[in-house]
C-alpha cells in the first residue's frame, strides 16, 4: 500500500470513529448527563420546604437538630457528605429544622430527642422516622425502605397474624413511643411482657424499662420507681438492671428528692464503675451535691 492510500485510509477510519462516537452520544434521545450536586442544599424553613415539596411532588426528609447535639453533628460530617446520600437529594427535599428555634414545628411532629429525621409525604404527613444517628449505607437503606412502605408503623400494623412475633410487637411499641404516642406504646410494650415473660426473645427487659419511662414522662415517679425495681429484681446485674438503677436515680432527681437521687447514683457508681454511664452518674452526683448558685435577681 502506497503512502497516499495509507493516509486516505487513516482519514476515513478517523472520520468513521468520530461519527460513531457522535451517534453513541446521541442514542439517549438528546438527554444530558446528570450532574450530581456537590452537597445537599438543605431548606431551613419548614413552610418553604413544604411549598417546594408540593410544587415538585417530592417527599421531604426533615432533620430536627440542636446545636449541642453530638449525633446531629455526626449526621452532618459523615452521613450528609456521603456521595450517595447527596445524590438522593435530587429525589427528596432535604430540610433542616433547629428544634430550639422552630419549636412549634418540632412540637407538631412530637419530636422526642435529637437528631430525629422524619420522612414525610409532599403534604407533610409522616411516613416514618429515624431516631438518632445512622451511617450513610444504613441511612439510605432505611430511607428507601420507608419510601417503599417497608418497616414503617403502617407496615407492622398491617402484617398478617401469622407474621406477628415478639419482635414485631416491640417494633410497633417503639414506633409509637418515638412519635410521642405513649398510650398505644405502653399497650404494645405490655403485650411484649405478657407474651414473653421470661425474655426468651430478648425484648421483655427493654419493654419493661420503656414502661417505666412512660410513667416517668407522665410524672408518675413512684410508679416508675416501682417498675424499675421489678426490672432490677428480674434481671439483676444485666444491662437492663443497670439501666433500671440509673433511671431510678433520675426519677428521684426529677421528683425533687435529692437525697435519694444521690444515693442511687452513688449506688450505681459503686456497682458499675466501668459502665458507659459512669461519667454521667458522677456528673449528676457532683451537681446534686454542689448545685450552682441561683441567679441574682435584677
Amino acid at each position: 500500500m502506497n503512502k497516499r492510500l495509507d493516509r486516505n485510509l487513516f482519514t476515513v477510519l478517523a472520520f468513521l470513529s468520530m461519527l460513531m462516537t457522535m451517534m453513541l452520544a446521541g442514542c439517549g434521545g438528546g438527554e444530558k448527563a446528570v450532574t450530581e450536586p456537590p452537597s445537599i442544599a438543605f431548606i431551613t424553613d419548614y413552610n418553604q420546604a413544604l411549598q417546594t415539596a408540593s410544587e415538585k411532588n417530592q417527599p421531604m426528609l426533615i432533620d430536627f437538630y440542636t446545636d449541642w447535639c453530638k449525633w446531629c453533628k455526626m449526621l452532618d460530617t459523615v452521613t450528609y457528605v456521603d456521595s450517595a446520600v447527596i445524590a438522593k437529594s435530587r429525589e427528596i427535599i432535604f430540610v433542616k429544622v433547629d428544634a430550639e428555634v422552630d419549636s412549634a414545628t418540632a412540637k407538631a411532629f412530637r419530636v422526642q430527642g435529637y437528631p430525629t429525621v422524619i420522612l414525610a409525604n409532599s403534604d407533610g404527613t409522616e411516613i416514618d422516622r429515624i431516631g438518632g444517628y445512622l451511617p450513610p449505607a444504613e441511612f439510605l437503606e432505611t430511607v428507601d425502605d420507608y419510601l417503599n412502605g417497608i418497616g414503617t408503623l403502617d407496615y407492622y400494623l398491617n402484617l398478617p397474624d401469622s407474621e406477628i412475633t415478639t419482635e414485631t410487637v416491640y417494633a410497633i411499641a417503639e414506633k409509637y413511643s418515638d412519635r410521642g404516642q405513649f398510650e398505644p406504646a405502653d399497650e404494645y410494650y405490655q403485650k411484649v411482657v405478657k407474651v414473653d415473660p421470661d425474655n426468651q426473645d430478648g425484648y421483655t427487659d427493654q419493654a419493661m424499662i420503656a414502661i417505666g419511662n412512660i410513667m416517668r414522662r407522665n410524672e408518675k415517679y413512684d410508679d416508675a420507681v416501682a417498675q424499675f425495681a421489678k426490672v432490677m429484681k428480674k434481671f439483676g446485674d444485666t444491662e437492663a438492671g443497670q439501666d433500671a438503677l440509673i433511671w431510678t436515680a433520675i426519677c428521684y432527681r426529677q421528683k425533687g428528692d435529692t437525697a435519694k437521687a444521690i444515693t442511687n447514683f452513688e449506688d450505681f457508681l459503686k456497682k458499675y464503675p466501668e459502665s458507659p454511664d459512669t461519667a454521667y452518674a458522677k456528673a449528676q452526683v457532683e451537681r446534686l451535691k454542689n448545685p450552682p448558685p441561683p441567679e441574682e435577681e435584677g
